[in-house]
């Protein structure tokens, strides 16, 4: 037997296994009405505290289970598991510096997910080992066949730590892991082991039978340097890059996967790199041969008999096929069905721009076909989804593509849906974020509308008693909405979903007053677009982002609504609040065009507040060149979520953000994860173009740096200083970058020239924007920051900026401006809108 043998990665964590595949149950269970608050969204003390009675009934099942020893097959790479009636393969777990093993993932409905991990541990001579398990969801550890631990907190997406004593033998030692969750919607399935003291001569094991230890390490290597040039491919070929571990043969990666949407239902694309004998660089042939969007691949390759997978993800968006806009909104909005009939993400936004564009028949039944089983199962976002049947069966029941038992599954559907936790349900669907709830209202007002007389069986509801209680339900949120605006600020990802449902409601209801509050907040929602958009690009401080929206502006649903409304953006394949926006008459306004585009050397001040209490006080410069936006003071030193509390944009690909990772897996499940949201919240402030970051990690988070993200190949150049990092846009804008802690540039991987990061759990960051047009030159630029006395450390700063007066703030202390406070409290989610020169 053959043993891939490790250190133990920085001498603490034990993260080499064995794994089984996930096993999979649904889990059901007796439909429950959940009687809480309405409308109580992100961000308010009554969000958190709705909980799924089906997931408190099952979880306290297995916190009292025993569970055995697992069965094994074969303890090896290629060996197996059986586990209730089922057998799952065991492979090697590639952690590539990740010490979380983690079989997280989204599960759109309820189901209990339970996985085997395996690894044996060598040391020279008995020891009691020391060690930190922190589990989210559920694990039971067994030693030498013998069960030493049980941790089953189960507390939902939620990581819980307990000391656990390890007593080894000298010689090998066997460890086996049981990890379980409740799995319901976006889902944490983790362990890790981490030692208390280093322990340097500590070996992990992992038998691969007769196969090449030295040559699964160099792939594994090579496989793990795999990346783009650029996160944003516009045009060419798509090329990839990694060393290449073989001289005298071809080195073979597969790539399978989609856009997020298309991933979930298994539309993939599959495709292969293939890396010539010693060459580092493959293409994968045009970007106009793949799917458009941000595309999440599993990248894997067999050395001997054995995979080894990682993770690659990158925006692909051939700027050849985006078209010219039309001058006109509704010439616009037809173009943009003929975009996504042909190029939209395979769900219900395609299936509605087909009837309105044209396609192919059997695309459009299976697609419907599949939206309707989606819903019908009361999958997580089905609410995104079930607006759009009523406006197929209102404008297309004569359409030939249209059946009647297309029609009569559609009725079926819209009648049996569970429209508000209130009715009876064991599904894991989402009601308390504040675009969920409006969806559900939307739905149910509109299918109450469609059908008056008819019973809807989940609630025993006729539609005309539905639609009241619609009513009722959309106007306490509207009333909300207007006092408050979104709680998840500026979100490039639920922007869109709002947009859906008051385009929804204004395109279909037959209530004036409702179409009058849908058309006010559509009105809003332009507004916004407006103001934080630069060239149609919507990228900004947000109250929730993944990576797919931070590393796709080309193609995320905000642009392709500022390219419909204004003539400016682009494009693009997915249709979320561009679907019903196209189907509706509903028009931009055009008192906004002004904050579309700023003149060159004037600046755009805007300051709002935002959500439940106050909850975001956001502010934002806007020049000809780029945007500077903030939440400032955002909960400062706590635990973060999906946040980007401060973003600096040049252009859909020259952007730059700072954020502390929520975790090490650079394309994990996470939120926060490693890009989208932080782990600790900054302090952030900002003063027109110049902003402060500063971080306080506490010594329990797993992550111990900061890290900003500057794609240098999209620069027009980026010059490194002592602790200033300076970048010049295409453009002509400028920006800096000061750092009290050093910065490392990452050379290896899928961030590599991309990603730089300060170690560190104290860390202060200084951010200035410039252009051509204040400064003249990148030059002058530069010499203006360098020249400017700073005096500064991981806590606080006092910057004499020539242009903007003496800057001093800190952790514990917020900005003062020439010696007064800067207020970012007290105003409206309007804001106030002040027009000056850029400085």
């Amino acid at each position: 037997m053959q043993y891939l043998r490790y250190q133990l990665q920085n001498a603490r964590h034990i993260n080499r296994f064995l794994i089984s595949e996930t096993h999979e149950e649904p889990v059901s269970g007796k439909p429950v009405r959940i009687n809480e608050e309405a409308n109580v969204w992100e961000g308010s003390v009554g969000a958190v505290t709705h909980k799924n009675p089906v997931r408190e009934a099952f979880v306290a099942k297995r916190r009292s289970a025993h569970d055995p020893y697992p069965t094994f097959t074969s303890k090896q790479v290629g060996g197996s598991i059986l586990h209730r009636g089922t057998e799952h393969a065991l492979s090697a777990h590639f952690p590539f510096d990740d010490p979380v093993i983690s079989f997280s993932g989204f599960y759109p409905n309820p189901t209990w997910i339970s996985a085997v991990a395996l690894t044996y541990l060598e040391v020279e001579k008995a020891m009691s080992l020391s060690c930190e398990l922190a589990v989210a969801g559920g694990v039971r550890l067994f030693l030498n066949g013998a069960l030493i631990a049980t941790f089953t907190p189960h507390l939902r997406n939620q990581i819980e730590t307990t000391l656990v004593k390890l007593d080894l033998q000298a010689g090998d030692n066997e460890l086996v892991v049981f990890c379980d969750e409740f799995a319901e919607r976006d889902s944490d399935c983790s362990f890790s082991l981490t030692c208390t003291e280093d322990q340097p001569s500590l070996i992990q094991k992992l038998p691969i039978a007769d196969r090449s230890a030295e040559l699964v390490r160099a792939v594994e290597d090579a496989l793990g340097d795999l990346s783009c040039r650029s996160n944003h491919i516009r045009e060419g070929e798509v090329e990839l890059f990694c060393s290449n571990p073989y001289e005298n043969e071809d080195f073979i990666v597969s790539l399978v996967g989609a856009t997020e949407e298309n991933f979930m239902v298994g539309d993939l694309y599959e495709t292969k790199a293939v890396f010539k004998p010693g060459k580092s660089i493959a293409s994968l042939g045009s970007c106009e041969s793949l799917p458009i969007g941000y595309l999440q691949f599993v990248a894997s390759t067999t050395v001997q008999g054995m995979e080894i997978r990682y993770r690659l993800a990158f925006e692909n968006f051939p700027l050849s096929l985006v078209p010219n806009p039309a001058s006109s909104m509704e010439e616009r909005k037809k173009q943009a069905f003929s975009f996504l009939a042909r190029y939209g993400e395979r769900n219900g936004n395609r299936v509605v721009a087909i009837l309105h564009a044209g396609g192919d028949q059997k695309t459009f039944e299976h697609l419907l076909k599949r939206q309707i089983t989606f819903i019908n199962k009361r999958s997580d976002c089905s609410d995104f989804y079930l607006s759009y049947f009523p406006h197929i069966l209102r404008t297309f029941s004569d359409h030939p593509y249209v059946t009647k038992n297309l029609k009569d599954e559609m009725k079926a559907c819209l009648l049996g849906f569970r429209y508000w936790h209130d009715e009876p349900g064991d599904d894991a669907m989402w009601f308390y974020s504040e675009n969920h709830a409006l969806m559900f209202h939307v739905c149910q007002l509109l299918a109450g509308e469609l059908y008056p007389d008819e019973i809807f069986t989940n609630s025993g509801m006729t539609g005309v008693e539905m639609q009241q209680k619609a009513l009722d339900l959309l106007a306490d949120w509207f009333e909300t909405f207007f006092s408050i605006g979104f709680t998840e600020w500026n979100s490039p990802p639920y922007l869109p979903i709002d947009a859906l449902g008051f385009a929804s409601l204004y395109a279909q209801t037959s209530n004036k007053e409702m179409k009058a509050l849908a058309k006010k907040a559509m009105d809003y929602i332009y507004y916004i677009l407006a103001v934080y958009s630069l060239e149609g690009i919507f990228s900004t401080t947000a109250g929730r982002t993944y990576p797919k929206e931070l590393f796709g502006n080309n193609s995320n649903c905000p642009s392709f609504i500022n390219w419909i409304g204004y003539g400016i953006g682009n494009t693009s394949h997915a249709g979320k609040g561009v679907t019903a926006l196209c189907f509706s008459d509903y028009q931009a306004p055009e008192e906004y065009r002004p904050y579309v585009q700023v003149p060159k050397g004037k600046a755009l001040i805007s300051q709002s507040t935002h959500g439940y209490q106050g909850h975001a006080d956001v502010y934002a410069c806007k020049t000809a060149y780029s945007l500077l936006s903030s939440a400032n003071n955002f909960r400062v030193g706590e635990r973060g979520f999906q946040e980007n509390p401060m973003h600096l944009l040049f252009s859909a690909t020259e952007q730059m953000w700072i954020n502390h990772p929520g975790e090490h897996a650079l394309f994990g499940h996470a939120r926060p994860s490693y890009w989208a949201g932080n782990g600790t919240l900054p302090r952030v402030n900002q003063y027109e173009n110049f902003a402060s970051v500063a971080f306080s990690l506490p010594p329990s988070h797993p992550v111990d740096f900061t890290h900003l993200y500057l794609p240098t190949m999209e620069f027009a150049e980026v010059i490194e200083r002592g602790s200033w990092l300076f970048f010049r846009s295409h453009k002509g804008g400028f920006g800096a970058v000061y750092c009290s802690n050093p910065l490392q540039m990452v050379s290896y991987g899928p961030n590599k020239e991309r990603e730089f990061i300060a170690q560190g759990r104290q860390v202060l960051y200084l951010v200035r924007v410039g252009s051509i047009a204040g400064f003249g030159s990148f030059t002058d630029f530069i010499a203006s920051i360098e020249q400017a006395p700073l005096n500064a450390n991981e806590h606080t700063y006092v910057f004499d900026d020539q242009r903007l007066g003496r800057l001093e703030g800190g952790y514990d202390s917020p900005l003062h401006v020439n010696g007064e406070k800067v207020i970012y409290t007290g105003f409206d989610p309007v804001g106030k809108n002040i027009w000056g020169i850029e400085r």
